[in-house]
């Protein structure tokens, strides 16, 4: 008999899954079962969106009792189970391999990260799914079909909002390892950064902007350097200096949990903000995010400046990165750089579902999407009318799944399947 548990809430508790357990199947042939068994399935990872994403009224599972593998060879790695990137990191770094980059937090698992389209920063880096080479999905009938770049379905299946089935394993692009040194400098004006912001962002492999849209004292420019860099010339130029104190993102509480600064280490103990030991951001949160097209990124952010002080009783801060584009079909970066406009929110769920519609409302004469697993009021019509292979998306999915077994609400409201 397959074991269960309570499904629970999200990491902050903001959502509260609407089935009332959790199926831990202890293999492959457990979870075909629990596919069969069950008229609608959602797969819970490790509970990092922020939004009903992932819930069903049907079954939800999770892959948490099941077997984890991880095996590098040549340049790629495949990772089987629910690996988590701090998992992953250690094993890729041993055998002299690394992957483009992270996301904030190494907590989250792979296969939720690119079924999500999650990211780190980087002007020349794409999102976590653009270094999907394969994926293996099982479907409702408990076949398991691998979906490489030579299918015609890999677009949709490398970021698949888990439509297609359940990712069983997930086969990523690697390179050799480097090193990577993070600094935080403080004092750059809003003006400079908002004036010139393809300066500040491309200043090093990946940067990062932390403001509270007002407050100077809460305007941090977080960058990891690889050799070659010129950050720091560039943030000194532009009157930053490193930070001499403890870093305080806005009004997040950051209690030694951040990853070193100021000296040089191997890429999976710096691209993170947060370390892998150690309980990441503030926890009582609730984060959105919207993506621009880089070329528009002045006056998008000019545009939430503007409307900042009402929402300023929510905001515990906001974060700028870029992603780099690609061609999967779902991707806020699809066939464009885009910039990553982040808020973590204080956890009230009414106002902050006052505050989104005027964010969202600023940024849309900048072709606005957001992101899948974060909270948004976006509707389904404005979401598909910036993704230009949406309707190919659906058609993949109906394909694939023509019951609907893997469909829940979110899908159907944000893109009519």
């Amino acid at each position: 008999m397959i074991q269960t548990r309570p499904a629970g809430a999200n990491w902050s508790g903001n959502h509260r899954y609407r089935a009332a357990e959790t199926l831990l199947p202890a293999d492959l042939d457990e979870l075909a079962t629990a596919i069969s068994d069950a008229g609608s399935v959602r797969v819970q990872a490790t509970r990092h969106t922020f939004n009903d994403v992932g819930d069903t009224d049907g079954a939800l599972v999770s892959l948490e009792r099941m077997p984890v593998a991880i095996d590098v060879a040549a340049e790629h790695v495949r990772v089987e189970g629910l690996v988590t990137f701090a998992q992953l990191a250690p094993v890729l770094e041993a055998e002299g391999r690394a992957l483009h980059n992270l996301g904030s937090l190494p907590h989250i698992s792979v296969a939720g990260a690119t079924a999500t389209g999650t990211h780190g920063s980087g002007v020349l880096n794409g999102n976590l799914s653009s270094a999907v080479t394969a994926v293996e999905i099982m479907d409702a009938t408990g076949a398991i079909e691998r979906f490489d770049r030579a299918h015609a379905w890999f677009p949709a299946a490398a970021l698949s909002l888990g439509a297609l089935g359940v990712v069983t394993a997930v086969e990523l692009r690697t390179e050799p390892t480097y090193l990577v040194t993070a600094q935080v400098y403080t004092g750059i004006s809003w003006e400079a950064i908002a004036g010139d912001p393809d300066r500040v962002l491309s200043c090093a492999r990946s940067v990062s902007v932390f403001t509270t849209w007002g407050d100077p004292d809460d305007d941090l420019v977080w960058v990891k350097a690889s050799d070659g860099d010129e950050s720091d010339a560039v943030l000194r130029g532009l009157g930053g200096e490193p930070l001499r104190g403890p870093l305080h993102l806005g009004r997040i509480r950051t209690v030694n949990n951040t990853t070193a600064l100021g000296t040089a280490g191997p890429w999976h103990t710096r691209l993170p903000h947060f370390r892998a030991d150690a309980l990441p951001s503030d926890g009582d949160e609730i984060q959105s995010e919207y993506f621009v097209p880089l070329a528009s990124a002045r006056e998008a952010l000019t545009a939430v400046r503007a409307i900042a002080p009402s929402f300023t009783d929510q905001l515990l801060v906001s974060e700028l990165r870029t992603v780099a584009s690609d061609d999967l079909w779902l991707s806020p970066a699809f066939e464009r750089d885009v910039l990553a406009v982040h808020f973590t929110w204080r956890n009230d769920t009414p106002g902050v579902r006052e505050a989104l519609p005027r964010v969202e409302a600023a940024l849309a004469p900048f072709d606005v999407r957001p992101h899948w697993g974060k909270a948004f009021t976006l509707s389904g019509s404005d979401v598909r009318a910036t993704l230009p292979r949406a309707d190919d998306f659906s058609a993949v999915v109906r394909a694939a799944d023509p019951d609907g077994v893997f469909r829940n609400a979110f899908l159907e409201r944000t893109l009519g399947l």
